[in-house]
């Protein structure tokens, strides 16, 4: 007990990252629902970024399916000999289908909508389709439909001598060439059927702000345990010399690796970015004798310098993050990145790709210093789905940092802005990011920082600052997990939901604050689930959630790591999970609908993270359901985190399972019973697998039909009033089709 109390005092002292940063207020506004009037459903269509139509000839297609994709359509498809590339919102997916006779075959499929032409204008960003066809040149990712294949001999034969230079595919994403040339040669390059989607290269930045002036300081706090065990990458500009015998103080035993990508032979920081967000982090305060160390001093570094002689940022993000990975690094800060103004870029998709195959693997990236430019202005990779993107919130400390400085429940004005392009919750939280003191290199020059503290420290603002801030956090977090829980492996979606349950709720537009200022007191005091298992098309599962204290908000929140979105498609969404809860009283709340009353008229088809906050919650026990709307890659794993306590199952849904199939007149319907406390409502949350049609009908005790359902559909919620408590009973039958297997998940007065 003594070693759990010393463990949450230790956080207190951090609660809202205070390190280097000055003291925070533990508490924030919380009021009313959250700001920002945003829309979470997209209507339903076929989601390309580029919807232009052409003539010319293509044996690409878009296959578009009715509705959420079930496994057996796909592996019906598959069995005509096509070969499924990539997913495209909704229910689609391209593939090549240069035979007639197979197409007839798959348009005849009882499950497909349609299949319609995937042009070669479709394969092209936006932004680059003006320049097709010219003589201007353009950077560019191919991405080809194969993901086994090299794609770069097919754009050498294809672009030729419209080349600027060689093409280089990435050493680990080989469909992924890069290469500069002629519009005209992009214009060649599309027409191959082995190409699916051609995107700008990023232009990397550093995300720190150097036009604010305001002074700010603050003695770090000994935080106890802070991140003992626990390694962290990071990929910057360069660290202080360079030399791990003649470098900062403050990094000495702490560097398990040091690679220098950008210059070879030579990591040294001649920025100060990188030496500074490191020592946020996990600097171990020894040239300040431990006054100004970083939130996890205790933790070690794997270290990539990406500073090239040019000041430009090389690497590759899965070489960066794969080392990292193999050294035993389990989060991975990045501030840096593209101002693309929300777009999901080369970049996103390459972080979103290993997270996918990494689950394990939190990364933590700066969301961008170009707020000031509005809305939609968080840049890449920080529009990866997958990383917890991370803005600036101002500090405490009015006497030096007048009105910039005066406001702890406010963002930062320079903090990129969400949402993304295509309409997703971005930033995910915010930490304090103005005037962090923190180490500075010997190699830069004074112009570099805001203001110098003295030879080994000096001060600088940006999301760049906010982000290893709360990387440090997130290594004290799974030290927590580690020592208090048992749980030596936690997801990284487990610690997103935790985080992101834990905020305080800073009372500003979402798209500045995300789901608030991160509080790492509150994080680990949340309950939480880690299914890693997952859930394919029309599965679910359900838990109750018990409120005893209507003093603080109630937030419970789902977050899973989705697959890496198609490079063609505007949406990014693949694998859509929908959280439902249900209140004690039967209101009904849907995840990330809570911007307007009521809260169940709209479903989150955009995001991987989705949340129900009630500032007031009523005392009693909740119903949380997670579905699988459409899984098209599954199964999908989740992660849920809440605020309050999760009980037995057995205070949850009523849940009833079966198969219904045609063997048998007897077997086409099952019949079910449950009895009701008192009047009220009834909800049931039908799904079921395998392609068929289901009707219900609900009868009283005297067998009189209340309720009729010709045709139910597959995991929307039903609410019928119960007039009277007593017996009702249940039937469920097969319309159509061979066989289901069946969910009903059931609440009702008990």
């Amino acid at each position: 007990m003594k070693r759990k109390m010393k463990w949450y005092a230790a956080l207190s002292a951090t609660l809202v990252l205070s390190m280097m940063v000055g003291q925070l207020p533990t508490g924030a506004k919380q009021q009313g629902e959250r700001r920002g009037d945003l829309e979470i459903e997209a209507s339903e269509g076929l989601a390309l970024k580029s919807n232009a139509r052409q003539t010319a000839e293509t044996d690409l297609y878009v296959i578009r399916f009715e509705g959420p994709i079930e496994q057996e359509w796909k592996d019906e498809v598959e069995a005509l000999g096509i070969e499924l590339g990539d997913y495209l919102p909704d229910f689609s997916f391209v593939a090549k289908l240069s035979d007639k006779k197979i197409q007839r075959q798959v348009v005849r499929l009882p499950f497909v909508e349609e299949i319609i032409p995937f042009y070669p204008v479709n394969k092209v960003a936006p932004e680059l389709r003006k320049a097709l066809g010219t003589s201007k040149e353009v950077e560019v990712a191919v991405i080809g439909f194969d993901k086994s294949v090299d794609i770069r001999r097919t754009v050498n034969r294809a672009a030729k001598e419209e080349l600027s230079g060689s093409v280089e595919s990435l050493k680990n994403a080989r469909h992924i060439s890069l290469a500069a040339m002629t519009g005209q040669g992009l214009e060649e390059v599309i027409q191959s059927e082995d190409v699916v989607a051609v995107v700008p290269l990023p232009k990397r930045k550093l995300h720190n702000d150097r036009a604010a002036k305001i002074l700010k300081s603050d003695k770090l706090e000994n935080t106890g345990y802070t991140g003992q065990g626990q390694i962290i990458g990071i990929a910057d500009s360069g660290l202080d010399t360079g030399d791990e015998e003649n470098i900062h103080p403050d990094f000495i035993g702490q560097i398990l690796r040091l690679y220098a990508i950008g210059r070879e032979g030579d990591a040294s920081d001649l920025e100060g970015h990188g030496t500074h967000v490191v020592a946020s982090a996990l600097g171990t305060g020894a040239a300040s004798a431990g006054k100004y160390k970083g939130t996890a001093s205790d933790a070690q570094l794997i270290f990539h310098s990406m500073s090239d002689k040019w000041g430009g940022l090389v690497g590759e993000v899965r070489d960066i993050l794969g080392q990292a990975y193999e050294g035993g690094a389990r989060i991975h800060s990045d501030s840096w990145g593209d101002d693309d103004f929300g777009d999901y870029g080369l970049d996103s998709y390459m972080f979103d790709q290993f997270l996918w195959e990494h689950k394990d693997m939190t990364a933590l990236v700066a969301a961008g210093n170009v707020g000031y430019r509005g809305f939609k202005t968080v840049g890449s990779p920080a529009t990866a789905k997958n990383v917890i993107a991370v803005g600036a919130s101002e500090n405490d400390r009015p006497k030096v940092g007048g009105e910039k400085a005066d406001d702890p429940d406010t963002v930062a004005g320079f903090s990129s802005r969400g949402t993304t392009m295509d309409g997703r919750f971005k930033p995910d939280l915010v930490a304090p990011g103005t005037f962090i003191l923190s180490a500075r290199s010997s190699l830069a020059p004074e112009e570099a920082f805001e203001e110098l503290f003295d030879r080994f420290y000096a001060y600088s603002s940006g999301t760049s600052m906010a982000t290893p801030l709360l990387a440090g956090g997130v290594a004290q977090i799974r030290q927590f997990l580690s020592e208090e829980k048992e749980n030596d492996n936690p997801s990284a979606a487990l610690l997103k939901a935790m985080l992101i349950s834990g905020t305080d709720d800073l009372d500003e537009d979402m798209r500045l604050q995300g789901f608030g200022r991160a509080n790492l007191l509150n994080a680990i005091q949340t309950d939480f689930v880690d299914e890693k298992e997952g859930l394919l098309t029309g599965e679910g599962a359900s838990y109750s959630v018990k409120v005893t204290d209507r003093s603080k908000p109630l937030a419970i929140t789902l977050a899973w790591t989705d697959y890496p979105a198609s490079l063609a498609a505007y949406r990014t969404l693949v694998n859509d999970l929908n959280l439902v809860v249900i209140s004690p009283d039967g209101e009904q709340y849907n995840g990330n609908d809570f911007f307007r009353y009521p809260y169940d008229d709209e479903v989150d088809n955009l995001n991987n993270v989705e949340q129900v906050w009630i500032p007031r919650p009523e005392r009693g026990v909740y119903t949380v359901k997670v579905k699988g709307y459409n899984i098209p890659k599954g199964p999908q794993p989740f992660a849920l985190a809440t605020t309050g306590k999760i009980v037995d199952e057995a205070e949850g849904p009523d849940v009833k399972k079966g198969t219904l199939n045609t063997e048998k007149a007897i077997n086409r319907y099952d019949v079910m019973t449950f009895r009701a406390a008192q009047e009220g409502r009834l909800r049931v949350v039908p799904t079921w697998r395998g392609y068929a049609e289901l009707s219900l009908i609900l009868y009283d005790e005297t067998n009189m039909p209340i309720k009729v359902i010709e045709k139910l559909e597959k995991g929307k919620t039903l609410t019928i009033s119960l007039p009277d408590a007593g017996k009702y009973k249940i039937k469920i039958e097969l319309e159509k089709g061979n066989e289901a297997k069946y969910q009903l998940d059931l609440d009702y007065p008990r």
